[in-house]
């Protein structure tokens, strides 16, 4: 009788979802041993409850994509934004392929050198050498080296989904312009505004009342002004991350066209 009240019930997927959950947090709670499955065990379990096996290992790559080499932590991205520009893009073509292809264009196009690597993904920098850094700032080359010149690091990730495709992710970490933002805005308002305060505490004692009152204005017009400086920052970055993405999917070169001699003489 049990088997078959048992069959007759069914569950949606928000109640399989929740019952799973629940179910975990009861073997933690107990004490009980939670077994680590691989990537086989999990795609024959998603099969039993219905789940197709693209479905699957696309969520299996969107949740190894990131491979926290890039991490954020402070009180400043609450107050300035998140430094990490992030997009992502599945791409028919082996993820081997593809990994290899950005990472010579990192090296050969963009003046970045390999920091660490994991599995999936691996951190780069600018390259910091005397060479590297002439080549970047007199650019005879026209190749712009958005990637070296305007972020702190650069994580890709290349997680295969099957053998013909792959999810790739690009983060960039542009701290050290999200600062420059913020501090010499803060530095141009704060100058004056201490100036003004020091004259008038002197020579007139009702105005640092009046002083007192404008300054939370003062430093949110301030802020105001450096957030929209910061996210244009952001919105020509992750442009040029798009771009690297779209000339990957469509097996188009990575380096850019050569501009002109005229044009390298403006």
């Amino acid at each position: 009788m049990a088997d078959e009240a048992d069959r007759g019930r069914y569950l949606t997927r928000q109640d399989l979802e929740a019952v799973i959950q629940r179910a975990a947090e009861l073997e933690t709670e107990t004490g009980g041993a939670v077994p680590e499955l691989s990537e086989r065990d999990v795609l024959r379990i998603a099969g039993e409850v219905g789940l197709s096996e693209a479905s699957v290992r696309r969520a299996l790559a969107e949740h190894q994509a990131g491979g926290d080499l890039l991490v954020e932590r402070g009180w400043i991205t609450r107050l300035c934004g998140s430094g990490l520009v992030e997009t992502k893009r599945q791409v028919l073509r082996p993820a081997d392929e593809v990994r290899l292809e950005l990472e010579s264009h990192f090296q050969a196009n963009e003046s970045l050198r390999l920091v660490r690597r994991t599995s999936s993904a691996s951190l780069w920098e600018p390259d910091r050498g005397i060479v590297a850094s002439v080549m970047r700032g007199l650019d005879v080359f026209g190749r712009g080296y958005q990637l070296a010149k305007n972020s702190q690091a650069v994580e890709l990730d290349v997680v295969p989904l099957s053998d013909e495709s792959c999810q790739v992710s690009l983060t960039t970490d542009l701290g050290s312009q999200r600062a420059g933002w913020f501090w010499g805005l803060g530095v141009g308002a704060g100058v004056p505004l201490a100036a003004l305060a020091s004259v008038v505490i002197v020579e007139v004692s009702e105005l640092p009342n009046l002083l007192a009152v404008l300054s939370p204005g003062i430093l949110g017009v301030t802020v105001s002004f450096a957030r929209a400086g910061y996210r244009r920052s952001v919105e020509k970055m992750r442009l040029t991350l798009d771009g690297l993405l779209d000339r990957i999917e469509h097996d188009e070169p990575l380096e850019p066209p050569r501009p002109a001699w005229r044009d390298l003489l403006k």
